[in-house]
């Protein structure tokens, strides 16, 4: 496996193939709870070929550098299955050197303080691993616990956009939060 980390409570890693049912599994059972945040799937989503259909993308997607989409388990209980994941997305090198950083977690987990430990290390990553400058999160101005998530790891909020992301089918004004590696200083 390529890609592995750790926080004091949590393992982060790539799916495999085989992973395919337990991811499935993740989102059958959290289908209610995340529909509000999430764009509208089709029933293929949550069936275990549709997982392994978006795990291969997501393999190809590190492999080019364009992304890394990590899965989160509980360290004490790694074999009980995934309570989340956490990715970034659409980087961009050049003059940019930027990504987008979204996650989600089990319905259960949530409010224990483990979305925050993920993406802190997340972003760790981004910045150390993989060099860049600047990561960007969106999130709908009602989403309070994605909002505590951002502000706890240091991202800043910068403005707003109506009708930015369809999200259950509707278009959604998000806020923009960033956070800039402070190991490039600043211009």
């Amino acid at each position: 496996m390529r890609y592995r980390f750790e926080t004091r409570r949590l393992l982060l890693r790539e799916a495999r193939i085989f992973d395919a049912r337990a991811a499935a599994d993740y989102y059958r059972r959290n289908r209610s709870f995340l529909e509000p945040w999430e764009p509208a799937h089709d029933e293929t989503f949550f069936t275990p070929a549709g997982q392994r259909w978006l795990i291969l993308a997501d393999r190809r997607g590190a492999r080019l550098a364009q992304g890394l989409r990590l899965w989160i388990y509980l360290k004490e209980d790694p074999e009980r299955g995934p309570i989340g994941n956490i990715a970034i997305s659409n980087i961009v090198r050049g003059a940019f050197q930027s990504c987008f950083l979204g996650y989600r977690l089990d319905e259960t987990h949530s409010g224990k303080g483990y979305m925050a430990e993920a993406a802190r290390r997340m972003v760790e990553i981004a910045f150390g691993e993989l060099g860049l400058h600047r990561v960007e999160a969106s999130v709908m101005p009602r989403n309070a616990a994605s909002i505590r998530v951002l502000e706890h790891c240091g991202f800043r909020h910068e403005g707003s956009s109506p009708d930015y992301l369809a999200i259950a089918g509707a278009w959604e004004e998000h806020f923009h939060y960033a956070r800039i590696n402070p190991a490039f200083g600043r211009g």
